[in-house]
C-alpha cells in the first residue's frame, strides 16, 4: 500500500493543492456494495461524475470553459472497529486545469460553501437512489432522508433545529412538574 501511495505522489498526482472528500453511505447501501462489485464501481462512477461536475460548473460559473479536474479512489471496506463499512476516500485536484495557449494552467478554487455541500450531498443521493431504482434495489424506511437525525441541521431544511433535546432534563420541566416533583420530595 505504502509503494502505491508514493507512486501517486511522485509520479500521478500533479503539484497542486488537493482535497479529500468522503462518500459514507446508509448501513443497507454498505452491505449491497460489499457483495455487489459492479454495483459498487457503479456507486463510484455517480460520485465521481458529481465531484467532477462540481468542479466544472465553479469554473464555469467563472468563466472558464474549458476546464478539466482530476481525482483518485480508494474504496475502503471496514471502520475503525473493522466493522464492514463500505466507503470511498477521493483526493480531488482543489481547483482545474484550464487551457493557456498550448498549454494548461492550474486555477485552485475557493473552498466550497456549506449550501454548495448540501447541493451535491443532494445531488449525489438522488442519483444513487435512480442507479438503484435501474438495479430493482430500494432502501428500506430506516435509510429514508426522513430519518436522518443531521436533516434538521441541513441549511437547506425548512424548520430550525431544536433546541429542546440539547438542555438538561430539569431546564426541558414545565414549572408545574417541578412543583409538583418539590411537593413529591417534600412529602417523603
Amino acid at each position: 500500500m505504502a509503494e502505491r501511495a508514493a507512486h501517486l505522489v511522485d509520479r500521478v498526482l500533479p503539484a497542486v493543492p488537493m482535497r479529500q472528500w468522503v462518500l459514507s453511505l446508509p448501513f443497507r447501501l454498505r452491505y449491497l456494495l460489499a457483495w455487489n462489485h459492479d454495483l459498487c464501481r457503479e456507486v463510484l462512477a455517480v460520485y465521481a461524475r458529481a465531484l467532477r461536475g462540481f468542479y466544472r460548473r465553479r469554473a464555469r460559473r467563472a468563466g472558464i470553459t474549458d476546464a478539466e479536474t482530476g481525482a483518485v479512489t480508494a474504496i475502503q471496506r471496514f471502520g475503525s472497529g473493522l466493522n464492514l463499512n463500505v466507503h470511498y476516500h477521493t483526493l480531488v485536484l482543489d481547483g482545474v486545469f484550464a487551457r493557456a495557449g498550448d498549454d494548461w494552467r492550474f486555477l485552485p478554487a475557493a473552498p466550497p460553501t456549506p449550501r454548495e455541500l448540501v447541493g451535491l450531498v443532494v445531488a449525489i443521493g438522488r442519483r444513487v437512489e435512480r442507479l438503484l431504482v435501474r438495479h430493482g434495489l430500494t432502501l428500506g424506511p430506516t435509510d429514508a432522508d426522513t430519518c436522518d437525525r443531521t436533516r434538521r441541521y441541513s441549511p437547506r431544511s425548512r424548520r430550525p433545529p431544536s433546541t429542546q433535546h440539547a438542555r438538561p432534563r430539569s431546564a426541558r420541566t414545565g414549572r408545574a412538574e417541578r412543583e409538583r416533583s418539590q411537593r413529591r420530595y417534600a412529602e417523603a
